[in-house]
């Protein structure tokens, strides 16, 4: 795993390896874990607490200790989120390239055929920028329905990182990660469907995927379905509330398909 501390003692983030991260709003309010969010690549993630508070505390005494109280005091009052299921980090792969064994572990199981493998072996190769290598392992786990993969691959489309950019096969990989019950990918195709990318405008049917995925927690989500609103009537609104809560209802029994 990626050490999210950079040489000056800055928290740096295990996806782009950024230093330009804050201490997220969404937290468990547990003082073994501390969430941020990456200012770069907008992901989130959990850093521990312990090892790194052993390690200042001999260098900072009880300065530190105040410092850490107030923090964690302030998160546990202000924000008592759960962080297991972060909108937009569904899944964090764990391989790590830089480990022999256990990249020629993963790299056999994906030939011969493993998606969760392969996804791993892709995401991996994809957070080292290593686009093109990155995009043919995780389409071939798409192909067998990894849900993750699946928006990955269409946000790969999207914007054109390791193929050429095609709206059309963008919006089906997010599509059919969004009926698996992907937040990300409900919250884009909300957005394909208000823009008319790919696919005809239809403010209902955006309504409908927005609203879901604001439900679950993602905040674009909750702005743009509240913005779309505004130019809709009520009658559609009603219509496009209704169907939410029967795909929520779905979600909620292992059935995500779309309406």
């Amino acid at each position: 795993m990626q050490w999210p501390f950079s040489s000056a003692g800055e928290v740096k983030c295990r996806h782009c390896g950024s230093t330009d991260v804050r201490v997220s709003t969404r937290t468990s309010g547990s003082s073994d874990h501390i969430t941020y969010r990456c200012q770069g690549c907008k992901r989130h993630f959990r850093v521990k607490t312990h090892g790194r508070l052993k390690h200042r505390l001999l260098i900072g005494g009880p300065f530190l200790i105040l410092v850490l109280s107030t923090l964690v005091a302030f998160i546990y009052v202000y924000n008592k989120d759960e962080v297991e299921d972060v909108p937009g980090v569904e899944y964090q792969p764990t391989l790590d390239m830089a480990d022999q064994a256990a990249l020629e572990k993963t790299q056999q199981s994906a030939r011969e055929g493993n998606p969760q493998a392969q996804f791993d072996l892709g995401w991996a190769h994809w957070q080292r920028g290593e686009y093109l290598q990155a995009f043919q392992w995780i389409k071939a786990a798409a192909a067998q329905g990894h849900r993750e993969a699946e928006y990955r691959l269409g946000m790969a489309y999207l914007e054109g990182n390791g193929t050429v950019q095609n709206y059309r096969l963008a919006f089906e990989q997010l599509s059919r990660a969004a009926e698996q019950g992907h937040i990300e990918a409900q919250y884009r195709v909300g957005i394909f469907h208000r823009d008319g990318l790919a696919t005809p405008a239809n403010k209902e049917t955006a309504y409908l995927w927005l609203n879901v995925a604001a439900a679950r927690g993602q905040e674009e989500a909750l702005h743009f379905r509240d913005k779309l609103a505004t130019t809709m009537p009520p009658e559609q609104i009603h219509r496009a509330q209704e169907a939410s809560a029967s795909l929520l209802a779905k979600h909620a029994s292992g059935g995500a398909t779309a309406p």
